[in-house]
């Protein structure tokens, strides 16, 4: 079988690659907020977006369950900013919880310069979840 050439010497049903942005992804560990007040756990640097791939919180110590808001932005809570909502984790006693886990440029992204929250529901720990975040940051 013979393909048809095109004068730069390639196949005819070839196409230019796309130059893409390059794909780091970044991890990092926070202590938890011990108040059911709003707490900024991730601020990107100055003039770039978070784009999150997953939040996994973890408790180490046996005080319960506790229902956590993550969501971008400073608002108080969830409720007055639902369209910035991330996700609301339900941690069990001695274990974790996380978001789904979201593919390549496909999870939810703030603004520039906007920070990612959690606040407490009802009851908080007196000893700090562990929260890990994964995630990227677009310009």
């Amino acid at each position: 079988m013979t393909t048809k050439r095109n004068t730069l010497g390639r196949p005819g049903n070839h196409h230019a690659p796309l130059r893409q942005r390059p794909y780091k992804l970044l991890v990092t560990e926070v202590a938890g907020p011990t108040s059911t007040g709003r707490a900024t756990v991730l601020t990107p640097r100055p003039g770039y977006r978070i784009r999150l791939v997953r939040l996994r919180m973890l408790q180490t110590a046996g005080e319960g369950r506790f229902l956590v808001e993550v969501y971008f932005g400073t608002a108080p809570n969830l409720i007055t900013v639902p369209s910035q909502g991330i996700d609301i984790l339900a941690v069990p006693n001695i274990g974790s919880d996380s978001t789904r886990t979201f593919a390549r440029r496909g999870g939810p992204r703030g603004l520039r310069d906007e920070p990612i929250s959690v606040r407490h529901r009802g009851v908080a720990p007196s000893t700090p979840l562990r929260i890990f975040i994964d995630y990227t940051e677009e310009p």
